[in-house]
């Protein structure tokens, strides 16, 4: 071999030895729990059963149980009169104090804002805070007094709108619901309202009670049988369905290193780590470690949980199933040593093919060259 080629299989040889020095993005991975940093950092087995935890979302001191709502049966409500409710007072064989104002008489007369209500003969009578019952007494009582013997008296609440609650946010008819007799529990009010509409993140619906905030995750409470049937709501709750558009930023997933499509996959309600992967294309078979697969959990700001799963296994790939990924998780594939000698032919081999070129060209030049002296 001539000089020229020597001295450019040295330059291939230099290249060669600089790819292989060069650093490969590579997951260094814990064997147990380590320490960096002041960061505690804890490797799981997927393969193993370790599924994770959620991550816990700081307490809020503002923030309720959700426990603490829940009863064990619903009570029965004896409703009590309001300002603005409708109440209808009936007077047998009487329809002349039943209905004094003839048939144009409506359905009922309305408490005042300061809870009275005229009925005649019985003058103003004091009615919020009152049962049926209780006022059904009070006016047989003054009827009595005044013009008639044993009156039968009815009294019946015929509109209901002192006492209600508000339902505002992504629900198809937002606004006041009245309640009456029966107790309104969280289905029902969401049923009142419309139910959730096309745009809603079920999942963060949020209950206001006084200075108390209670979050309330529709989805996971249906999936996981939690008995949101027994919250009963109160008059003057307030009740906040978000838009899904709202919590997005933090109902992230990062899926990166050896997959067909670095991506940043979206959460609705729930995503497993084999969701995820297929939305990223999959694993890349000519790069990907297959055995090396890796959740990474931002667990607490001093603890990062890596959860491992070697999908080598087929009967690892219906643990990635049932692996439940949290927001802002990292999905990681890392490369193959296989993997890392096909990148690095990839990388290589226009660089070789070039000083082959050049080889030849020298050495057909010189060819000319000695044939022309001869």
């Amino acid at each position: 071999m001539n000089k020229i080629g020597i001295a450019l299989c040295g330059v291939a040889g230099a290249i060669l030895s600089g790819c292989f020095a060069a650093p490969q993005m590579r997951m260094d991975v814990p064997t147990d729990s380590t320490t960096y940093n002041g960061i505690t950092f804890k490797l799981h087995s997927i393969d193993n059963g370790e599924m994770g935890e959620p991550v816990p979302v700081a307490q809020n001191p503002l923030e309720g149980k959700l426990e603490d709502l829940m009863v064990d049966t619903l009570p029965s409500l004896e409703y009590r009169i309001g300002p603005l409710d409708q109440v209808q007072v009936v007077v047998w064989e009487h329809p002349e104090l039943t209905s004094p104002m003839g048939q144009y008489q409506p359905a009922g007369q309305k408490v005042t804002t300061e809870g009275t209500l005229f009925y005649p003969y019985a003058g103003e009578l004091k009615v919020e805070g009152l049962t049926a019952q209780e006022l059904r007494k009070e006016i047989t009582k003054r009827l009595s007094d005044k013009i008639l013997n044993d009156p039968q008296v009815d009294v019946r609440v015929t509109g209901y709108h002192s006492r209600k609650a508000f339902v505002t946010g992504a629900v198809n008819r937002p606004g006041y619901v009245h309640f009456d007799e029966n107790p309104m529990t969280i289905p029902d009010v969401i049923a009142e309202v419309g139910g959730f509409n096309e745009k809603a993140d079920p999942s963060f619906v949020q209950l206001r009670r006084g200075d108390k905030v209670y979050n309330i995750d529709y989805v996971r409470a249906f999936k996981e049988n939690i008995p949101i049937e027994r919250i009963l709501v109160k008059p003057d709750d307030q009740l906040f369905v978000p838009l899904k558009s709202e919590m997005e930023r933090d109902r992230k997933v990062y899926v990166m290193g050896e997959v067909n499509k670095t991506s940043i996959v979206r959460m609705d309600n729930y995503l497993s780590l084999a969701e995820a992967l297929t939305a990223a294309g999959g694993v890349n078979v000519l790069y990907a470690a297959p055995s090396d697969i890796y959740v990474i959990r931002n667990t607490t700001p001093n603890k990062i949980d890596v959860y491992q799963l070697n999908a080598k296994n087929a009967m690892a790939l219906a643990m990635a199933d049932r692996f439940e990924l949290n927001p802002r998780d990292i999905v990681y594939v890392d490369a193959s040593g296989l993997g890392t000698w096909n990148r690095l032919l990839s990388l290589i081999m226009p660089t070789m093919q070039a000083i082959y070129t050049s080889t030849n060209v020298v050495q057909n030049i010189q060819e000319i060259n000695n044939a022309g002296w001869k």
